[in-house]
Parts: C-alpha cells; sequence; structure tokens
C-alpha cells in the first residue's frame, strides 16, 4: 500500500483545548499544552474531547478559505449559483459548479480542517486509557464520541475526496500514512460508527445543557448516510431498523412551522437531532482568529448585497448562492417551505417596499432564507472579548433533522420491499407539515404522495434544499449526468482532485484522483 507524507501542521499543534459552558460548543479557550503525562483525569480527557468537537464550526471559514459545507456542497447541484462579486470571486467555486475543479483550486482548508479533527478524535482515542478513576460508562461515552467525531471528518474527507490518507493512530512529525481506496475508507468509517452505537455507549437525548453533543440518534444517521451513499444494499435493513428506533423513540418529531424553524426558536426544537453550534456572544473569533470558538461567517457570504430598510435581514452580505427560480417553481404555492426557506426578494419587497439592495453576480432575486444572517445575530458583545461581527453570526448549523429520519426511513423501505403503506406514512407526514395539515385531512389528500424513489429525491428536494443535501442525492440516485452533464457533470468527477500542496508534499507517492 502507498505510503503518503502529509504536511498539516496544524493537526500537530493542537495547544488549545475547549471547556464546556451553558450551550455546548459555546467555549472559551484556555491554553493547555499536550503532553505525555496530561490525560490524567476525567476533566483532562474531557477538555481533549471538546477539541475534537471545536473542529466542527471551522468549514465556514478557516485558514484563509471559505467552505460552509451546505453551500459546497450545493454549488455542484442544480439549486444555487455561484454569486459574489464576479465570476473570479472565489474561484473554487465558480471551478467547483462547471467541474472544473483542478489541485490548485480544491478547498484544500477543509481539508486541514477534518484531519485536524480527525487528529484530535485520535487523540481521545488512543490517551483515555491513561486516565485515572473513570467510570467504564462514562469512558465508553468519551469514546463513543471521539469514534464519532472521527468517523464525521472522514466522512467529508471520503464523500470530497475519495481515495484518502488515513490513519487512527496519531504519527509523529515527519509521517507517512497509508492511502486508501474509497471503498477502504468506507469500511473504516462503518466500523466507528458501529462501535459508537452498539451497547448502549451514547445516550438516545442530552439535556439542554448538553445540546451539541453526540446522541445515539446522532451516530445512526450519520450511518445511515454513510450506508446509503455507499449504496451498501446488505446494510439497508439494519440502518433502516436504526430509523425505525429513532422513530419510535418519541424523542423527536415535526417542528410544526417550517419558517421558524430556521429562527433562534428553532434551534434544538423537537426536529433537531444534531446541530452545529455557533454564538455571538462572548466570541473573540476574528478574521486573524477564525479557529476560535464563536459564531459563524456563513450568513455573512450568502447575505443580500446592500440590503437597506429590511425588519427581518442584516446588509453587508456578499452575495454568494443566490437560488434558481427554477427551485422556487418548483414548489406547491401552499407548500410553507416554498417561502419559508427561500426569499423572494420581489415578494418580499411588496410587504416591506422601502427594502432594497444591489444586485451582486449572477443574481436571480431569490436568496437562501435558512440561513441569511438576521438582524441582530451577531451584535450582542456584552462582556468579554468582541470577535469581528461578520464572522461572528449565531445561525446553528442543522446537521441532521428528524425530517430526514422519516425520508430515510420511507426509501429504505421502498428499496427493501417492504410496507407500502409505512413508506407513504413517512413520506407523507414530512408533507403534511409543509402544507400545515393534518395527515387525515380531507383537505390534505390531494397533496399525498405514494413512495416511490422518483416522489422521494423530489421530496428530498424539497425538505432540505439549500442544505447540502441536492448534489450528493443526485450523485447517488445516478441522476447525476443527467442533471449536471451539461455543466460538465462525469462520474469521474464524483470525486474532487486532491490539493496539490499534498501531492507536492508527497514526491510521487499519493495517487491523484481522475477528474
Amino acid at each position: 500500500m502507498k505510503k503518503l507524507r502529509i504536511i498539516l501542521a496544524i493537526i500537530l499543534a493542537v495547544s488549545n483545548f475547549s471547556g464546556c459552558s451553558d450551550k455546548f460548543l459555546e467555549v472559551t479557550p484556555t491554553t493547555l499544552e499536550l503532553a505525555e503525562f496530561y490525560y490524567s483525569n476525567e476533566d483532562e480527557i474531557t477538555q481533549a474531547l471538546m477539541s475534537a468537537y471545536a473542529v466542527l464550526q471551522w468549514p465556514d471559514f478557516v485558514f484563509g478559505e471559505y467552505g460552509p459545507l451546505p453551500f459546497v456542497s450545493d454549488i455542484m447541484s442544480d439549486d444555487v449559483r455561484v454569486g459574489g462579486a464576479h465570476v473570479n470571486d472565489i474561484p473554487v467555486f465558480s471551478q467547483m459548479r462547471f467541474f472544473q475543479a483542478s489541485s490548485e483550486f480544491t478547498l484544500s482548508a477543509l481539508w486541514v480542517s477534518f484531519y485536524s479533527g480527525v487528529y484530535r478524535a485520535n487523540t481521545v482515542i488512543n490517551n483515555i486509557d491513561k486516565v485515572k478513576n473513570i467510570s467504564s460508562f462514562q469512558k465508553n461515552r468519551i469514546l463513543a464520541e471521539a469514534y464519532t467525531l472521527r468517523a464525521y471528518y472522514y466522512f467529508w474527507l471520503w464523500k470530497l475526496w475519495g481515495n484518502i490518507p488515513y490513519y487512527d493512530k496519531n504519527p509523529e512529525d515527519d509521517f507517512y500514512v497509508p492511502q486508501f481506496s474509497a471503498d477502504e475508507v468506507y469500511k473504516r468509517i462503518l466500523s466507528d460508527l458501529n462501535f459508537a452505537i452498539q451497547n448502549d455507549k451514547l445516550p438516545f437525548s442530552v439535556p439542554n445543557a448538553q445540546k451539541g453533543r453526540i446522541t445515539k440518534a446522532t451516530a445512526q444517521m450519520l450511518k445511515a448516510n454513510l450506508v446509503m451513499y455507499q449504496k451498501d444494499e446488505t446494510l439497508y435493513q439494519e440502518v433502516l431498523n436504526d430509523m425505525r428506533e429513532i422513530i419510535q423513540s418519541d424523542l423527536y418529531s415535526l417542528y410544526p412551522n417550517c419558517s421558524n424553524l430556521w429562527e433562534d426558536i428553532g434551534e434544538w426544537c423537537s426536529e433537531s437531532i444534531f446541530e452545529i453550534n455557533y454564538t455571538d456572544h462572548p466570541s473573540d473569533r476574528g478574521w486573524g482568529n477564525p479557529t476560535k470558538a464563536g459564531g459563524s461567517v456563513y450568513p455573512t457570504l450568502i447575505g443580500i448585497n446592500a440590503l437597506v430598510n429590511s425588519p427581518h435581514y442584516a446588509g453587508g452580505g456578499y452575495g454568494f448562492e443566490p437560488v434558481e427560480r427554477s427551485l422556487y417553481d418548483l414548489y406547491d404555492d401552499a407548500d410553507q417551505r416554498k417561502d419559508g426557506g427561500i426569499l423572494n426578494f420581489v415578494k418580499y419587497k411588496q410587504t416591506y417596499p422601502q427594502a432594497s439592495y444591489v444586485p451582486r453576480y449572477d443574481d436571480t432575486g431569490y436568496f437562501n432564507r435558512k440561513y441569511l444572517p438576521r438582524l441582530n445575530g451577531n451584535d450582542k458583545f456584552v462582556g468579554g472579548q468582541q470577535g469581528d461581527a461578520d464572522i461572528n453570526f449565531r445561525n446553528n448549523y442543522r446537521v441532521f433533522r428528524y425530517a430526514e429520519t422519516l425520508l430515510i426511513a420511507s426509501e429504505l423501505i421502498v428499496r427493501t420491499g417492504g410496507s407500502q403503506e409505512e413508506a407513504d406514512l413517512y413520506l407523507n407526514q414530512v408533507r403534511a407539515r409543509a402544507f400545515q395539515k393534518d395527515i387525515n385531512d380531507p383537505e390534505f389528500s390531494s397533496k399525498k404522495r405514494v413512495a416511490t424513489l422518483d416522489n422521494l429525491l423530489i421530496e428530498n428536494r424539497l425538505e432540505f434544499a439549500c442544505e447540502g443535501h441536492r448534489f450528493w442525492d443526485l450523485v447517488r440516485y445516478e441522476k447525476a449526468v443527467e442533471v449536471l452533464g451539461d455543466r460538465g457533470y462525469t462520474p469521474n468527477k464524483k470525486h474532487l482532485p486532491i490539493p496539490q500542496s499534498e501531492i507536492d508534499q508527497a514526491k510521487g507517492t499519493l495517487k491523484q484522483n481522475p477528474y
């Protein structure tokens, strides 16, 4: 097996741990240094675990690059355009949209971020046996969280690049690790998740003060996404059983109001299985220290340029990710997700005629309302250090929602030849919420759909618009060539080119992806 020398200085300099606060991952950095003797008690290993969690906040902006996962994913789909000031404002996005990415423009900061997360998760896994006076219950929980975090970071590396370096023990400063095929990486991610899920190591839910901490349902949802993207039919029934366990737990339910789901009130609501917490207070995250805990720059990135006189949304946005009108028009007019998730500015202006903005490149007049910067969403700096306002919006990133659980279950029932009635029920529960109707209401009968793969693909698009699902769904449904072929997609472009910096450091030992 080929060996790869990868230079990831950031993962070798894990000098900052993060402590807990009332809202999980709203953290205050400390300056505790890594040392062989450090992991001696439960508090110290927990701080190391928090350090592994902290990397979850990085993808939106770190190491001088923007990489919010919903946008990175959707830019390759048919749902959004690039936007920004001009076609080359952030070249990697334009190149990805037209499937012309190169090794020089391929989200290298995400590569470093995710490997930083792997390194930190490994630190927990490989040092927990040093901890004294820790209960087996707590040890297993910490291990299960670390395994799930490692799986999450590798999951994104795997989806984006496929054939990647893999290690489960942290190497020394000058190191070589093997490059695995995408199929081999899949097996190792699956093994991590199986470890986390089995034997009740993880709780099924956590108290409010721990929201943002991994649960069993989180690991089950990640496993479902992994297995379905791999199209591993041997595990469909097993994953379906996981989804049924979540459904039958009665711990989660669809949030009644589609629009409020994306407001502060919708964070960690009944529908939330896992979110990445962001906070505007207190925060010292800034352009010069983006790895500090705090808020998100994603709302600024997709915000509306020079917006004024809006009672809901902040101005000063960079105008990236304009939404395709074809996506907006796909919704039924009575579907609450239409205007609850997408802002049609012409329609908005009819209600708020004083509102206006200055269009930027590729403007469509439609915006990703889910993550738009809310007024006063980044200005509550009272005490503590103030970070840069643009990078500290408190919009949480919704990773897994109960609606996805229902649609995954419905799809897996169809794919395994199970009960059509059960599959229809899960699909139509999601649709009934969208139309603000009871599923048994006669007025909803015309909006019901039969659970078929075609209908489920459409429903996933409607439900998760601008949440980063669409491209991956097209790939796993084998529809990407049909839908995206006119933009240059071919099956070999499922994986991005590996960053050139890594190729250069490998000195011929790292095989580049065909692209």
